[in-house]
């Protein structure tokens, strides 16, 4: 019987691999755990198999492994060298056998170097002469060393082994956490693997070690949680709210066990948990096996004794007087008894009301969704079409007008609900934040606090992955360059602790994330001097603060002056703001020297509609963002004029600024030559202004963004097309875009 590619080999590929990316030549208590559980796995496979010298290989690693957390192999790096080789053994004879049906390959080699450095040949082992023997008669020669030698061992496990579980209990604690993160992810998105696997991977290594120091109860228990697991990321099983649920019961039982365990091996005493596993793994098996029960209603009187306001005793005394005549609520009962206060029977029954509106949640495929939100929109556009068709008729008909008003607010409602639909909280992105930072701040050396601030604010889906690469680097930025050391602050009177701030509001159409810390501030001086030393700007040049701080948005402006892991090589920022603009986004600064930075970006809530202005060309029709646009004109003749190496420029507010003539770039006949007969658009982009000279401005609109296909997706100034009330298409004018083409024609 030949084995399949994904037992045995898929096993050993992937101890190979957790094994090359070991940091150091060492195998600490984690990493351990992850073995010890792939060679459980290999052993197992080995055995299904008969597969003698595949199970004989891993048995001997696990013990060596075991020996080498525990500090009993004087030869560490001998230790690895063997698992090392080991690993190879059983990738070689997984090969050997998938190809030919049997092993032919030798292990006594293996074996001997094994029982030389522990003094162990693993069960099933063949017995030689110069190998296992040995070892056996000279502990059969000197039985009272021995016993005192395993006295000796027995005493240094103990204290080696209480080092071990400290070490497991601030792992697992840290794991439960990444858990607790991951599954709300997971919640938002459940079929996302990579977050089943951010997930299985803790439970995995828990077990691993919990068995390893014998702590029994919390091994199987995350080995029940691992195999539900491993349903779900092998497709065997669908992420539902009740996986959800039991995954993060089973975390927080897991946390509770583990607390318990450290209160007592720190001599604090404490009751011990009321924890009722044996009914936790029942729920796992009935998820795990489709049957778990849908969750029922919690009764007011049963969530007012959970949220400790009453005791089970009072409850069942406002039980006893509710049934006594005339018959009351138990809400009642309880405040006429003076046990509760309204508000508290009200916020239980507000409570109530939202497990109500759980139970009667459904999950919808994400791809059906957008559909739905694609068809509302071509609904709209349909809808302005007929509004345009139908324009000369309406005043006539007063019934016409009313219809199609009506038309109109209904499917502006319904857009709004569809797009709305789509919108979850920023929550999930600022925890993913809040693990970056404390991941960063280990590694520079700084105690970093983050607090995060309007977490309920929504945002489009497909908006939160967007965002989240230009929101990393900025946090990476007020990380290493923002908050200063815990010796520097203590010197300039802060407190040890750094603190950044996360805070998310709606303003307009747009969602507003501020990304602040308490740190040094931006050296204003620094910034100057290396932008005069890149040439790009001029010592004369006055420049505001404003202006300043928004050079580091250029590439290559770093005033580190040392590169690190973090950053410091001059790339950064400048790709932060291409990937804000880029998604018709703008970014600002404000900082204040010894006080600290504010990174403000604002997004659109969505990227299905923009708010733009609609402006005609020759007989052409352009839309412009409303968030790229300054103002309106008419210049007058005298604010024209014409510098030679500049080009034409209007005078607006008292500044030149460049004048860009649509016609002109896109190859259009205009109906207006001369400035001061057309409109000059005044449009931000990449922290400068421009002119943007049109013939007439027919209105403002919300317009519902389509793509122009692979031919045209890259077109310079270009960002997309929308379909406008008659039907025609209008191009969406990507203002950046427009000033770089600009300037090379």
């Amino acid at each position: 019987m030949k084995m399949t590619d994904h037992g045995l080999i898929a096993l050993a590929d992937e101890m190979a691999s957790d094994f090359l990316f070991l940091s150091g030549r060492e195998v600490d208590i984690p990493a351990a755990g992850i073995f010890l559980n792939q060679l459980e796995g290999v052993i197992k496979v080995a055995e299904e198999y008969q597969l003698g010298p595949i199970k004989t290989v891993s048995s001997g690693m696990s013990f060596l492994l075991e020996r080498m957390i525990l500090d009993a192999v004087e030869n560490k790096e001998a230790g690895f060298a063997v698992v090392e080789k080991g690993i190879t053994i059983i990738q070689q004879f997984a090969q050997e056998y998938q190809l030919s049906g049997k092993i032919e390959g030798s292990i006594d080699d293996y074996l001997e170097t094994l029982s030389k450095l522990i003094g162990f040949v693993p069960e099933g082992a063949p017995k030689s002469d110069d190998s296992a023997a040995p070892v056996e008669q000279d502990q059969q020669d000197r039985p009272h060393d021995i016993t005192t030698d395993d006295k000796a061992t027995d005493s240094i496990t103990e204290i080696q082994d209480m080092s071990l579980l400290k070490d497991f209990i601030t792992e697992s604690l840290e794991y439960i956490d990444e858990i607790e993160v991951n599954i709300l992810n997971l919640e938002q998105d459940p079929e996302n693997k990579e977050y089943i696997n951010a997930i299985f991977r803790p439970f995995h290594s828990i077990k691993g070690v919990a068995g390893f120091l014998n702590l029994d109860e919390i091994r199987t228990l995350a080995h029940s949680l691992e195999n539900l697991l491993d349903k779900a990321r092998n497709g065997e099983l669908e992420v539902s709210s009740a996986v959800i649920d039991v995954v993060l019961d089973g975390a927080d039982t897991l946390k509770a066990m583990i607390l318990q365990l450290k209160n007592e091996i720190e001599g604090r005493q404490f009751p011990p948990p009321s924890l009722d596993i044996p009914a936790l793994k029942e729920r796992i098996i009935q998820v795990e096996s489709g049957l778990e029960p849908p969750p029922q209603r919690k009764r007011v009187g049963e969530i007012l004794v959970d949220d400790g306001v009453i005791s089970h005793a009072a409850l069942a005394e406002g039980l006893q007087t509710a049934q006594e005549i005339p018959v009351k609520k138990i809400g009642e009962a309880l405040i006429s008894k003076g046990m509760v206060t309204p508000k508290q029977v009200s916020t239980a029954l507000r409570k109530q009301t939202e497990q109500a509106t759980d139970a009667t949640m459904i999950r919808v495929d994400m791809r059906k969704l957008d559909d739905m939100i694609d068809m509302v929109g071509e609904l709209v556009i349909t809808q302005t079409i007929i509004q345009q068709d139908v324009k000369h008729h309406i005043s006539s008909d007063r019934n016409l007008h009313r219809d199609i008003s009506q038309l109109s607010r209904i499917s502006s409602s319904l857009q709004r609900a569809s797009t709305g639909l789509r919108m979850i909280p920023i929550k999930q992105t600022f925890q993913r934040m809040s693990r970056l930072v404390r991941d960063l701040a280990k590694g520079a050396g700084k105690s970093i606090v983050i607090e995060p601030v309007g977490e309920d604010t929504e945002i489009d889906r497909n908006m939160v992955d967007e965002i989240y690469n230009p929101l990393v680097h900025l946090v990476r930025n007020a990380v290493d360059h923002g908050i200063d050391t815990p010796e520097e602050r203590i010197r300039s009177g802060k407190t040890e602790k750094g603190l950044i701030e996360l805070k998310a509001y709606h303003r307009g159409g747009n969602i507003v994330i501020e990304i602040s810390d308490d740190g040094r501030g931006l050296n204003k001086a620094k910034i100057l001097q290396k932008a005069i030393k890149n040439g790009i700007v001029n010592e004369n040049d006055n420049l505001t603060d404003y202006e300043i701080y928004r050079l580091i948005l250029l590439p290559g402006l770093s005033t580190a002056e040392q590169v690190t892991d973090i950053s410091g090589r001059g790339v950064g920022m400048d790709v932060v703001k291409q990937a804000v603009e880029k998604l018709r986004g703008k970014i600002d600064i404000t900082s204040v020297p010894g006080k600290g930075t504010t990174f403000i970006t604002s997004f659109p809530l969505t990227m299905a509609i923009i708010d733009g202005m609609i402006v005609r060309v020759g007989k052409e029709r352009y839309i412009l963002p409303t968030t790229a646009i300054r103002q309106a004109l008419r210049p007058a003749r005298k604010d024209y004029t014409n510098i030679i190496g500049k080009g034409e420029m209007i005078t607006v507010m008292g500044r030149l600024l460049p004048l860009i003539r649509l016609a002109d770039l896109f190859g259009i006949a205009e109906s207006n030559h001369e400035p001061w007969d057309a409109i000059t658009v005044v449009v931000e982009g990449e922290g400068r202004a421009k002119c943007i000279m049109v013939d007439e401005i027919l209105g403002k609109a919300e317009v519902v963004i389509k793509s122009l296909g692979d031919g045209l997706k890259n077109t310079k100034g270009i960002s997309g097309g929308a379909i406008l009330g008659d039907g025609q298409i209008g191009l969406i004018i990507d203002p950046e875009g427009l000033f770089e083409l600009s300037e090379t024609q």
